[in-house]
């Protein structure tokens, strides 16, 4: 990772294959937690004066995902993000009368399914899952399933694990 200045916490991080940060203004930060996993070709865009990626224990990446960060992007503890997906807090243009720049919230415990796309201004709450090829750009309540493009509740009351999928060490 360049621009290590920027990094902190995270007591055992792990990097599986090359991940790269942009720190493009040189003053945001990438706050890390315990047991944080990065897979091959996570790319994370710093490109605000005081921006800020915040990411949970136990919180994995999962390859070739984005994160594009103007303000704010915070993710949850225990949250699995799959591969391809794309977060971003910013449209890095100008609508007039509309923001450019919204904080995006990512609740505990999240899964994020491959190739979808986080946009600016979403919260997602607690226990939520976002299907694959999804588009949230709305908040997603704790607990649902959303799905679509633009994603919408498919059910409620969801539970999720990563147990006995062979993904986790035992």
């Amino acid at each position: 990772m360049r621009h290590r200045a920027a990094v902190s916490g995270g007591r055992r991080l792990a990097l599986r294959g090359r991940v790269t940060m942009e720190n493009h203004t040189g003053t945001g930060q990438l706050l890390l937690s315990d047991h944080v996993e990065f897979y091959d070709r996570v790319h994370l865009f710093l490109d605000g004066r005081s921006c800020r990626i915040s990411i949970g224990d136990r919180t994995f990446v999962n390859r070739r995902t984005e994160i594009f960060c103007v303000d704010s992007v915070s993710i949850g503890s225990d949250c699995a993000i799959s591969w391809d997906v794309v977060i971003s807090d910013t449209d890095y243009h100008c609508i007039v009368g509309s923001p450019s720049v919204a904080p995006v919230t990512i609740g505990n415990k999240v899964w994020i399914g491959a190739r979808a796309v986080i946009l600016k201004g979403v919260t997602i709450g607690d226990g939520a899952v976002v299907a694959a090829g999804s588009v949230v750009a709305k908040d997603v309540p704790a607990k649902t399933l959303v799905a679509g493009n633009p994603a919408r509740p498919v059910r409620d009351d969801v539970d999720w694990s990563l147990e006995g999928t062979g993904v986790l060490p035992a």
